[in-house]
């Protein structure tokens, strides 16, 4: 499956020797990996707004008889603006959704938590567990989560 979620152009002959063995082995697959990979072209090549739009109506005459992939295109009208708008400038949202993304996994890892004294265990915890990827020293994360600690308290009490 791991080949499933890579982008064809990203795989070694032998991945996709392995991949074309998972579309034979379940041939359901075949045809919404082909769907992503031409939405993804789509996105990489068109220059303009105007030209997108144009090649995401033919891809939605091709895909007319698929229930399941034109679930997508009722996506895309309900959004067409805001999705078309990619190709003005190519800017995503990407950068706040992982900031959100983060946010949410930080809420639910602190649930329980009744004080700022227990969020800032956790985070010495983490960083505990962080400083051999960061190749910091221990000592200077704990210090660096201390003066956050600090800047934390003295602002919110």
């Amino acid at each position: 499956m791991w080949h499933f979620r890579r982008r064809r152009r990203d795989l070694t002959p032998e991945d996709e020797d392995e991949l074309y063995e998972l579309f034979a082995r379940v041939p359901d697959l075949e045809l919404p990996y082909c769907f992503r990979e031409d939405i993804a072209e789509i996105f990489d090549t068109a220059k303009t707004r105007k030209a997108a739009a144009a090649r995401l109506e033919e891809l939605r005459e091709v895909v007319a008889d698929e229930p399941e992939l034109l679930e997508f295109f009722a996506f895309y009208d309900r959004w067409r603006e805001g999705i078309l708008a990619y190709f003005d400038r190519r800017e995503t949202s990407a950068a706040v959704e992982g900031l959100n993304n983060k946010a949410r996994v930080i809420t639910r890892r602190s649930y329980g938590l009744k004080s700022a004294e227990s969020l800032w265990r956790r985070l010495v915890l983490e960083v505990n567990r962080l400083g051999g990827v960061a190749h910091r020293a221990v000592s200077e994360l704990h210090d660096l989560a201390r003066g956050i600690q600090a800047k934390f308290t003295a602002y919110y009490t």
